[in-house]
């Protein structure tokens, strides 16, 4: 593999390492052009401040030859052809000194498409992590991204999980649907019994294998103050405070619920986890009644990140009138 990159960087095509100070601005252009309907509010705003480096030269060298650390998003190749930037890949380790890397922003322009442009920006990304000694290197795609899904399975890509995400204009009116007779709904306690029953149910309910790309803590599942404080910051800006329930059959717990009303422009959230013994049967009540949480803030937007493998839960937020936005897969290739 490293052979044909360093074949494709010094004959036949116009790949070479990505210069910030010189290609930022084309970068950008591409990325714009290449992920337009798919960049979401941070997404634009990420595009925003690379414009914003790219025109501040003075800046961005400071921070290229004297600050190199806080530059890694800035590392990887670019394609260029008619003295245009026609492909980008940016590649960088997921943490100081880590083998782990992560592969983004791998984008072609239209027009140069289905010329083996992509698989040579890969290859180089590829031998760069091989080179520093890199164990694993991950990836996110879109799930009806046909022509990436192949060629990053024909570089020996796996794919680990899936995130699928949707959203309303408005938060839609639903009627409540019924718990299950067996099943206790009540509001989550900021104590360590809860948060040890929400650290269980997640890891019966988080499949193993994403487990061991993202190993749960029980820290991430503790209430504290730092909510209560996030609370009333939520009602002096005009929202309404974040409701945690955690559902129970009698032995233990079997679902729990996050709501974060947005505030000032934001948008609701809701964060749900079932238990697999009990998928296909908790999720329209849970989601029904934190929709009807949110009413009272119904003019505001809601969009909703929910793994993938909880289809249960994707289908009965589209039968409550919320759109899939996309699903990204992660994918990962062992070194």
């Amino acid at each position: 593999m490293a052979v044909l990159a360093s074949q494709v960087t010094e004959k036949d095509f116009g790949l070479r390492p990505m210069d910030p100070i010189r290609d930022l601005r084309g970068v950008a252009d591409l990325i714009e052009e290449a992920f337009a309907d798919d960049l979401d509010q941070s997404g634009k705003s990420a595009l925003r401040e690379l414009r914003w480096l790219s025109r501040m030269k003075p800046v961005l060298w400071w921070m290229v030859y004297t600050n190199p650390d806080h530059t890694d998003f800035l590392s990887g190749f670019v394609w260029e052809e008619d003295r245009k930037i026609v492909g980008n890949i940016t590649i960088n380790r997921t943490g100081p000194a880590s083998r782990r890397w992560l592969i983004s922003n791998l984008a072609v322009s239209k027009k140069y498409r289905r010329r083996g442009i992509a698989r040579g920006l890969m290859y180089a990304a590829l031998d760069l992590a091989e080179e520093l000694n890199g164990s694993v290197v991950s990836l996110q795609v879109r799930a009806d991204n046909d022509p990436a899904l192949q060629l990053y399975t024909d570089l020996k890509f796996t794919q680990i999980s899936g995130t699928t995400h949707l959203h309303a204009d408005t938060v839609p009116s639903v009627k409540v649907v019924p718990m299950p007779k067996a099943v206790l709904l009540r509001p989550r306690h900021f104590g360590t019994p809860d948060s040890r029953a929400a650290y269980n149910l997640a890891c019966a309910a988080v499949p193993v294998a994403v487990q061991k790309e993202w190993p749960l803590r029980q820290s991430q599942y503790r209430l504290g103050s730092n909510e209560q404080l996030s609370n009333a910051f939520r009602w002096l800006r005009g929202g309404g405070p974040s409701a945690y329930w955690l559902a129970e059959d009698g032995q233990r717990a079997v679902a729990t619920v996050n709501v974060q009303p947005g505030t000032w422009g934001a948008v609701h959230t809701i964060d749900l986890v079932v238990h697999p013994d009990w998928r296909g049967e908790l999720e329209k009540p849970l989601i029904s009644r934190a929709l009807t949480y949110l009413s009272r803030w119904r003019n505001r937007k809601i969009a909703i990140r929910h793994p993938a493998y909880h289809t249960e839960a994707v289908e009965a937020y589209k039968s409550f009138g919320l759109q899939e936005s996309q699903t990204l897969i992660w994918m990962k290739r062992e070194m």
